[in-house]
């Protein structure tokens, strides 16, 4: 079984089936989007406090 945390919530991916893993990665996509959303919504002085550019918002919550 795999954890992964994003803020308050847990993606957990049990792995039993087929369909066990792709609700993890919707789940895991939706807290994605929510954080990436969240981010963009501060403005530039809260995102340097955090030690973040905006233009590294998406690389930050994506991986990419």
């Amino acid at each position: 079984m795999s954890t992964i945390t994003y803020g308050r919530e847990a993606v957990r991916n049990e792995g039993f089936s087929m369909g066990t893993g792709l609700v993890g990665r919707v789940k895991s996509y939706l807290a994605r989007s929510r954080a990436e959303r969240q981010l963009a919504q501060l403005d530039d002085r809260l995102l340097a406090d955090i030690g973040m550019k905006r233009s590294e918002i998406t690389k930050m919550v994506w991986g990419n």
